[in-house]
């Protein structure tokens, strides 16, 4: 085991209420994983791997629909846990998502056969457990609550303004394909929605890229 896996490891909320015999188990079945850029990390369809610490990069989950649209439900960065890689352990849940690498991932997988080894014996490893996917379904009902009440330009202004409030940047790196993608809608009307915010001087349009020049406007739009 390297020193990098185990300093992760032991900053785990419940590694001090371990065992010795599970701090072993941990240390001897965790291991490093990378997913480079559009990789596909998890999928309903397939078997359980357990739970995801990111260290570097983003993952996206998504909704996908029988006729390939797809809903963005929320993202993970560094240093968030991706709890639903190991929803086979997780009974309350019982629908299906799609995770993807939306940048290169480098993370540290706990297997879920070691996880729900853990979780079944030590109450602390399943309290966490369970406050991961209580927050990631807060954000799933934000998400849905801003699909379902919220207009197309108040989705863009949340979107572009989550993003660099994120990023602790006015540049966003962002297509209008993907930009559409990550709020369930469709390219041309987002295409429209920015090339309105660019003439009221809310934005400037570049390829690839949007820079926010006015965010108090952008803010009152959510209102």
């Amino acid at each position: 085991m390297s020193e990098e896996i185990k300093e992760i490891l032991e900053g785990l909320p419940f590694w001090e209420h371990l065992e010795k015999e599970e701090r072993e188990l941990l240390e001897r079945e965790s291991r490093k994983v990378f997913y480079p850029a559009g990789a596909s990390v998890y999928s309903g369809a397939r078997e359980c791997l357990g739970e995801i610490f990111i260290q570097k990069g983003i993952l996206r989950t998504y909704l996908l629909s029988d006729e390939g649209k797809e809903v963005t439900m929320y993202r993970l960065r560094q240093g968030d846990a991706c709890v639903l890689t190991a929803s086979c352990i997780l009974p309350a849940i019982t629908f299906d998502v799609e995770i993807e690498a939306q940048t290169d991932v480098e993370a540290l997988l706990i297997p879920v056969g070691t996880l729900s080894k853990i979780t079944k014996k030590n109450v602390y490893a399943e309290n966490f457990v369970y406050k991961e996917a209580a927050k990631r379904f807060s954000d799933v009902v934000e998400a849905l609550q801003q699909i379902m009440f919220l207009s197309l330009t108040q989705r863009v202004a949340a979107f572009l303004l989550d993003e660099s409030a994120k990023n602790h940047s006015q540049l966003i790196s962002v297509t209008h394909e993907e930009l559409a993608r990550q709020i369930g809608s469709a390219r041309e009307a987002v295409s429209r929605i920015l090339k309105q915010m660019a003439k009221k001087g809310y934005i400037t349009l570049t390829r690839g890229e949007v820079k926010l020049e006015n965010k108090e406007e952008m803010y009152k739009l959510l209102n």
